[in-house]
Parts: C-alpha cells; structure tokens; sequence
C-alpha cells in the first residue's frame, strides 16, 4: 500500500479487449485458486485469507486520509486525494478536499500543499508518518477492545479472526510503506513514506516556498 505524496499513478487502466480478457483471465485463476485452498479440508481460520484481500480497500482509504487529515490539521492544503490506480472512475469532495477513485484499489496517494513556511520540515514529516501511523492506532484501538490475549490466539470465532487479519493487513501495509524506495511516476520520481520521513529534512526552503507563495 503505497503512499504519494508528490506523485501520480498512471491514468490509464486496460483499453483493449485482449488486456481486458488477461485481467480478466488472471484474477478468474486467482479467484478460484484461493477458493480451492478454502474449500479444501475448509475451517473457520481460513477465512483470514479473503479477510486480508477485504482489509486492503479500508486501510488505503484510512491511510491516504489519514495523510490528509494530518496535512488540514497542521494548516497545509490537500490537493487531491486518489484512491487506487488506473483510469479516474469517481469523483467527489469529502471535507472540501478533491477526492478521486481510480479502476484498481491497490495503491494511492495524496497530494498536501505547504500554505506557510512555518517549521515545513517538521509538517512533512509528520504528514508522511501519518499514513502508516493511523493504521497502528487502528491496529492498537482493536486490540484495546477486543483484549490482546483475544487478538494474539488461535479462535473459530469469525469476527475475532476478521480483526486479527485486519490487524495483519494493517501491518502489512505499514512495514511496505515504510520501506524507504521511490516510485517512478507521470511527475517523476516520488517517495515512499518511509523514505519521505527521512529525506524531507533535507528540502529546502525554496521547495516549500514554491508551494505557499503559488497561486
């Protein structure tokens, strides 16, 4: 679950037939090899594995907001929100920041805008944080109410094992994102968070001051 804060995802999803059958194609064998590995000698717990595909959608969605609403609650703007890649299917203002939803919720980014040159350092790195850290404060409010004993022990109770594999994904989610990598995209390259909480110190004034002084 990548994050770009500088960045864009391509604009394009699959326009032929022929990429649209081997996507189609693909998923139908991924699809029906996981159902396979279910249904085999089924139990309870095995439903952790369509549980984690189902945490990814909210998570990004929780990850990418939570970038926003650090940059609103600091004083900076959000540009854009973009949720997934691919060609634009949906677009919308949720708390009067521009949100986008895109064919493929794999990834997203949000795009703030520094409004002040007061500490910017400090706000981008915090922006970058951010992300990842709501998904370990979600992580911490699950186990806080459902007992970490519950959370950390093997259970047939379905909505134990849908938190634990929501907890998983979440950490799943925070250790790729903050991998410290760029990303290669239609604005160049861009940052993971774990790198942008790193190299932000090191922007200079004038970055910032592109952004706060532009129209």
């Amino acid at each position: 679950m990548s994050s770009f804060l500088d960045g864009k995802p391509p604009n394009r999803s699959p326009e032929t037939k022929n990429e649209w059958g081997f996507v189609f194609i693909i998923g139908f064998f991924f699809v029906v090899l996981i159902a396979a590995e279910i249904v085999s000698d089924f139990s309870v717990a095995k439903l952790s594995i369509p549980f984690f595909f189902l945490s990814w959608i909210p998570l990004l969605i929780i990850h990418e907001f939570g970038h926003a609403l650090m940059a609103r609650f600091l004083g900076w703007r959000v540009e854009l929100i973009s949720i997934g890649i691919g060609k634009i299917r949906a677009r919308c203002d949720i708390w009067g920041m521009p949100v986008e939803i895109r064919t493929f919720p794999i990834s997203g980014f949000a795009c703030p805008r520094a409004t002040d040159l007061i500490q910017p350092r400090l706000k981008d790195f915090l922006i970058y944080a951010a992300g990842p850290g709501i998904e370990v404060i979600c992580v911490l409010g699950l186990t806080a109410f459902f007992g970490y004993s519950e959370m950390t022990t093997r259970t047939s109770d379905v909505g134990i094992i849908a938190a634990q594999t929501f907890c998983v994904a979440a950490l799943f989610g925070v250790f790729i994102t903050l991998l410290p990598i760029t990303h290669e995209t239609e604005r160049g390259e861009s940052w993971s968070d774990g790198l942008g909480m790193i190299l932000c110190w090191k922007l200079p004034d004038e970055y910032f001051a592109q952004q706060a002084y532009r129209d």
